[in-house]
């Protein structure tokens, strides 16, 4: 599933790096500096387009698109006569690629009319790992012997992705823990946090490498919604994303509204 996080860098969103970036020039031989402001909702992967803030008026942008496999999947190219009067500011820039293909890696460069340039690296790349929810009980964080082998299967996903990514960029697994609506709202967030912390552990025991960063969303982001004080096995779960090191944590919509901490295993 793709995800955006903008750093990233991821990306993705992460990140992009962070929810807002800051690109800095690369030259600045006349005028003032050309700082670059983005976020993740300001950009559109599956419709090729990408809005930005610079912090003064721009004369051109350029856009190169970088695949998986590192190679370039296509390019983008715009001038303006002059700022946009709508849009809250954003400056756009459109690119092509070939159909069923991923970006990892966008590289922005923007110009002014007096010669003023900057270059940003935008990786707004993440990836939700594809598994088999590891069980839980009711009111308990301990992973079964019965359930082992769903993380087994889920490391080896993890390791090949990583594999994929991590010649491109610095990577992090997110893990995110989630109960059912059985008992005390406070008490299901420090529940959900115990499963993604029993997670990562597991993951670190099998030799994981990756950095791992994990978070409690309680009841707040359930797969299936239900009545308050039902027992859902289904929303006794965690998700796995990998995205870059140092990015926004890849995760939007809901996840947003629950405000969970996100805290580095140790």
């Amino acid at each position: 599933m793709r995800r955006y996080v903008m750093l990233v860098v991821l990306v993705g969103l992460v990140g992009l790096v962070g929810a807002l970036g800051v690109g800095h020039p690369a030259r600045a031989d006349k005028g003032a500096p050309i700082h670059v402001g983005y976020d993740v909702q300001h950009l559109d992967l599956d419709k090729h387009v990408l809005q930005f803030k610079p912090s003064r008026p721009v004369a051109e942008a350029a856009l190169v698109v970088i695949g998986e496999d590192g190679k370039e999947l296509g390019t983008g190219a715009a001038t303006y006569e002059k700022a946009p009067t709508d849009a809250g500011g954003w400056w756009t820039i459109t690119w092509t690629q070939p159909a069923d293909t991923r970006v990892m890696v966008l590289q922005l460069r923007v110009a002014s009319a007096d010669g003023a340039v900057t270059n940003v690296q935008l990786i707004p790349w993440s990836v939700t790992v594809d598994h088999e929810d590891v069980n839980f009980a009711t009111d308990s964080a301990a992973i079964g012997e019965d359930e082992r082998a769903k993380l087994d299967a889920s490391l080896t996903k993890i390791e090949d992705i990583a594999k994929t990514a991590a010649p491109f960029m610095k990577l992090t697994l997110y893990i995110a823990g989630h109960t059912d609506t059985v008992g005390p709202a406070a008490k299901n967030r420090k529940l959900s946090l115990d499963r993604a912390v029993a997670i990562g552990q597991y993951l670190r025991a099998k030799k994981l490498s990756l950095p791992i960063v994990v978070a409690g969303f309680g009841e707040d982001v359930p797969k299936v919604k239900t009545a308050d004080e039902t027992d859902e096995r289904a929303n006794r779960r965690a998700d796995y994303v990998i995205g870059p090191a140092g990015g926004t944590p890849p995760f939007q919509g809901a996840y947003l509204k629950a405000k969970a901490s996100w805290t580095p295993l140790k």
